[in-house]
């Protein structure tokens, strides 16, 4: 049964010094094959896309260090999980990347790929759950509310924008909780779905369940002015997700115009990925990202969406499991990519408005254990889009210097990552992009 309490958490009304000061240089290092294209202008209606890796990812799997000094650490470190240097494509500057990530070395060829290595937080934290909320948060500490809340608070119309922020998953990342503004989860085709995880049992089915739920709330708030003024409140945060469903977008029925996605992807049928195993795992993303292309078809006013692919926390079969969770990735985000040039906006072509950010709550630990890896530090984002300038940023760890731990010492903050999104692709102000994250932080070289 839902109680006030939950009620008013379901609505969500009520509301470093930089480690490696190279994060702020270009880009560097350019293999694979193919002609390498000058990027272009940010585009003036931008659309950011948040890939979460959810699960901790060893991207040691993914870049492997394949010359130099790290290379005969990691050989040594990772003797039966080591990615031999047959099954990589040179990016230069003593790094490769994985085969397995299929299509990744395509877009890196065509200079569409900026890779930040070695990006994490002073005192990081290793539990799953503390250190999502803290790269939600875009704190060091858990507290407050999500950095993209935060900027749909100050850029958000308090009253409309109601698709300006998605989220494809069913759930309500804390990234996206604002203190007056919140995003809205849509799931499928036929309109938004309340986030089931709010609830005691199933999402509820209709906007007119949620109207009855409003008003027995405030009905029922009693003679003291804070808690009515609480769910009040609460109330016009709910109205988002009965405006949502109602936005003229979705049509007089309730649903987006079909569409039939240019490319093929992950899990359908005749993709060309043969070693790509498990169909659900290989659909998971790609209906995401099949969604979001629809909803930019169909013409939603979306700057921000939010996806994610989980089972990434390989403490074991990692053999199996992150090669095929690097192709599901790889070839959804190339398919993507691919099919957004078919996508025609007034803006331009959609392909020329989206930006791609991947992330994962943290790395894994240098050293192997009997079949995978354990929790680490220092891990990899990176963007993808014609509007970036490809390379490697920041500075990959050394792994001859590792902490206490046997883990990787960060070398980018990730909150230089968070600033230079704000700025440079959402257009916020230097002095807002600061105050949101509550100080200022270098900003890194791809846009």
């Amino acid at each position: 049964m839902t109680t006030r309490r939950d009620f008013l958490q379901t609505l969500g009304a009520a509301g470093a010094t930089l480690a490696g000061l190279s994060a702020c240089g270009g880009g560097h290092g350019n293999g694979g094959t193919g002609s390498t294209q000058p990027p272009i202008a940010v585009p003036t209606s931008p659309i950011l896309v948040i890939v979460n890796i959810d699960g901790g990812n060893d991207w040691l799997s993914m870049l492997p260090p394949n010359a130099g000094a790290n290379l005969g650490i990691y050989q040594t470190k990772r003797a039966t999980l080591q990615i031999p240097g047959t099954q990589q494509t040179d990016l230069g500057s003593g790094v490769g990347l994985n085969t397995d990530f299929t299509g990744m070395d395509q877009l890196h060829a065509l200079g569409r790929v900026a890779w930040i290595t070695g990006i994490g937080m002073p005192n990081p934290n290793l539990s799953h759950f503390t250190s999502i909320d803290l790269w939600g948060q875009g704190a060091t500490v858990p507290a407050g509310n999500g950095w993209l809340g935060r900027f749909a608070d100050t850029a958000f119309n308090p009253t409309g924008d109601v698709l300006r922020g998605l989220t494809v998953t069913a759930d309500l990342p804390i990234m996206l909780k604002g203190a007056t503004r919140s995003y809205v989860s849509i799931t499928g085709s036929g309109g938004y779905v309340y986030p089931a995880y709010l609830l005691s049992s199933s999402p509820v089915a209709d906007a007119a369940t949620l109207e009855q739920g409003w008003a027995a709330a405030l009905a029922a708030t009693g003679p003291d002015p804070a808690s009515a003024a609480a769910y009040q409140a609460a109330a016009a945060a709910g109205t988002l997700f009965y405006d949502a469903q109602n936005n003229p977008a979705f049509g007089a029925g309730g649903s987006l115009p079909s569409r039939t996605p240019a490319v093929l992807y992950p899990g359908d049928k005749g993709y060309p990925v043969t070693r790509l195993n498990g169909s659900a795992l290989s659909s998971t993303l790609s209906s995401q990202f099949k969604l979001i292309a629809q909803m930019i078809a169909a013409g939603l006013p979306t700057q921000v969406f939010f996806t994610r692919l989980s089972g990434w926390d390989t403490h074991s079969n990692q053999a199996t499991d992150h090669p095929n969770l690097q192709r599901t990735l790889g070839g959804s985000i190339k398919a993507f990519y691919d099919d957004l040039a078919s996508i025609t906006t007034p803006s331009g072509t959609a392909q020329d408005r989206v930006m791609i950010l991947a992330y994962s709550e943290f790395g894994r630990r240098v050293q192997e254990n009997s079949s995978g890896t354990d929790h680490g530090t220092a891990g990899l984002s990176f963007c993808v889009g014609r509007a970036v300038k490809g390379g490697l940023y920041g500075g990959y760890p050394d792994l001859a210097n590792l902490d206490a731990n046997g883990n990787m010492k960060f070398t980018t903050d990730f909150r230089s990552l968070y600033a230079t999104v704000l700025d440079r692709w959402l257009g916020q102000a230097t002095s807002t992009t600061d105050t949101l994250l509550g100080a200022s932080y270098p900003r890194l070289g791809f846009l």
